[in-house]
């Protein structure tokens, strides 16, 4: 459970101790505690202490302690090699070199998903840093009220600390049934908020003052003037992001790999082909683990598949929802159980690029599919109103009665400064960028979870590439016009997308064409093959109904849910969710003008075992 856990003011050593014992899951991980007059700091982590340790200036006495990666490149980590002058880490002797020089403005838009500590005893000054996207999870604990706050990167954490009082946020849970996710920067906890994307802390220990303020917007400086330096900027920093996360010194290297058009980037981008696994999840071997192998072998990558077991999603349900917080549904707990094979094959770097669909493919504006007469076409038009809420794509639940005003209230403060009416791009990037940042917050993003288990990177948060989505016009993201372009450009556009079937930047009429040709294939088939076929999907995805019907694992969850349980989440819900029969949860989500209902579906009843799970291992 890597991360951070800091506390300000006067602190027993032996309350620091047990709170890096909170933070610490598995016996790989490093573990170092620091303690000063004012402050006392436990970090955890997966990653090289050489490398990503806390780092000090014995001279100032200022310390620099991440919760992350901070990305350079290779000459600059030769040159934090001779830094002899300080001592730790050396991707922190690198920030202390800079802020010693420039000060915090010289390290505030820091490269990287991280969240980064500076301990200035010369100003009595803590700072805190967090990243542009959010990615990286970091929580705060009453922090106006100086003596005595907290910053943990899991909130759990702090609950659990006996010095600290919390009570449960049930508005929060009830939107993450409805929604997916909490309003930011809600918690399941009252007392405990997220720090925000992009956001600079500073707790003045000699005044006892907090402040804060966010030191970086998008969409400050224009769009890019055409369509053509777009791809060329965006490709460039794409290719720049991966590569100086794929160095040699910090192999071996995994990335996850599907036949989709993002993952397929790490593999041609790296630094270093031949430290790189492109490793691919399946249930069976389909067309997905086909296409992924045939990637990492155009690539020079070395491919490993990883067959899930009939069980693999129920059985790590409880553990992934330890590690995560429940801040995100189970139904994406996807790489938890590869945990085993990524310690054997001894690697020192995780790559995913689930963000890539919200941040570069338009996940997260309004917009509908075509209509062709009753059939759905897979091209999407805009839509012209404001959607409080975080899937905008997808029509969701009413709220329920007990929780409904404090939800809509929520929502209506978190959208409240973003027009209503979208008329131009900005409109529907300010409100896309809503649900964009905080990433850790993002449903489907599996992000928060990989910090906490793995030695974990994203290249998504790179600052050229926050950079690039501040200059990108919406009618660009639409249909993947850009991110086609990008892909095709740096990995060509010979292999096909396996969600789709269609090329990297494939035109509209090569996509319906497809889409003809695939659904005649599938009128082909026999319902009672598709029906038996297991928990596979034609993807990468897997069939969640399979696992409600079949699953014993799954069936024991719901059936053995006390009373008490019950109870609550009929509250959260709405309705009495053990009314309706377990089998008719096992439904695909239902088709609509503007994507699918996932009411009562497997989506719906995933994020019902996730609270229950989460209330099991927290007994609440």
């Amino acid at each position: 459970m890597a991360g951070l856990y800091v506390v300000v003011g006067n602190v027993e050593q032996r309350r620091i101790n047990k709170a890096a014992e909170r933070l610490t899951f598995f016996t790989d991980e490093y573990t170092q505690i620091v303690r000063e007059p004012e402050m006392a700091v436990a970090w955890v982590s997966h990653d090289d202490p050489s490398l990503f340790g806390p780092a000090c200036d014995p001279q100032t006495g200022v310390r620099v302690i991440t919760s992350g990666r901070v990305a350079w490149d290779e000459p600059d980590w030769q040159r934090a090699e001779t830094m002899h002058q300080y001592k730790g880490g050396l991707s922190n002797r690198l920030i202390l070199e800079r802020y010693l020089s420039g000060g915090i403005a010289a390290v505030e838009r820091h490269n990287g998903a991280a969240a980064m500590l500076i301990w200035d005893p010369r100003q009595q000054q803590l700072h805190l840093l967090t990243d542009h996207f959010g990615f990286h999870p970091v929580f705060l604990y009453r922090p106006q009220v100086v003596e005595g706050c907290v910053i943990s990167t899991f909130a759990d954490a702090i609950a659990d600390d006996r010095a600290v009082q919390t009570t449960a946020d049930y508005v929060s849970m009830a939107e993450f049934l409805r929604e997916w996710q909490a309003t930011p920067p809600h918690t399941y906890y009252n007392e405990i908020e997220y720090a925000r994307a992009a956001t600079h802390w500073c707790w003045q220990l000699p005044e006892r003052t907090c402040r804060q303020r966010q030191y970086w917007q998008p969409f400050q400086y224009g769009w890019f003037p055409d369509l053509q330096t777009a791809v060329e900027q965006l490709s460039n920093a794409v290719r720049h992001a991966i590569r100086i996360r794929t160095l040699p010194r910090l192999g071996p290297i995994v990335s996850y790999t599907s036949g989709g058009l993002d993952s397929r980037l790490v593999l041609f981008s790296a630094a270093d082909r031949s430290c790189i696994y492109g490793v691919n999840l399946y249930d069976t071997p389909n067309q997905e683990a086909n296409l992924a192998q045939q990637l990492c072998e155009a690539a020079g990558v070395k491919y490993v598949g990883f067959a899930r077991d009939d069980d693999y999603y129920p059985r790590w349900m409880r553990q992934g929802v330890r590690l995560s917080g429940a801040m995100w549904s189970a139904e994406d707990n996807h790489f938890l159980g590869t945990r085993d094979l990524i310690q054997q094959m001894g690697v020192r770097t995780v790559l995913t690029a689930c963000p890539v669909d919200m941040v570069l493919k338009g996940d997260a504006l309004e917009r509908s599919l075509h209509q062709f007469f009753r059939d759905r076409i897979p091209i999407f038009k805009f839509d012209n109103r404001r959607i409080n809420g975080f899937l905008a794509e997808y029509p969701q639940r009413k709220s329920p009665p007990e929780f409904s005003m404090e939800i809509e209230q929520r929502l209506k403060e978190w959208f409240g400064d973003t027009p209503l009416d979208l008329i131009s791009d900005k409109d529907r990037l300010l409100v896309e960028d809503k649900r964009i940042r905080p990433g850790c917050y993002q449903a489907a993003t599996v992000d928060s979870l990989m910090f906490r288990i793995f030695p974990f990177d994203v290249f998504m948060a790179d600052r050229a590439i926050a950079d690039c989505y501040s200059r990108i016009p919406a009618r660009w993201k639409l249909n993947t016009k850009l991110w086609g372009l990008v892909v095709a450009r740096i990995c060509g556009d010979r292999i096909t997308d396996a969600n789709f079937g269609w090329r990297p930047n494939a035109s509209h009429v090569e996509k319906l064409l497809i889409r003809a040709k695939s659904r005649v294939w599938r009128r082909c088939q026999s319902t009672s093959r598709n029906r038996d076929r297991g928990p596979a999907t034609d993807g990468s995805w897997p069939n969640l109904g399979w696992y409600v019907t079949h699953s014993n694992t799954l069936r024991e969850m719901w059936e053995s849910t006390p009373a008490k349980e019950r109870q609550l989440i009929s509250v959260l819900w709405g309705s009495d969710p053990w009314s309706v029969p377990l089998s008719n949860w096992a439904n695909p989500p239902t088709p609509h003008k503007k994507g699918t209902i996932h009411i009562n579906s497997p989506y719906a009843l995933f994020r019902i075992l996730t609270l229950l799970n989460y209330w099991a291992v927290r007994r609440y």
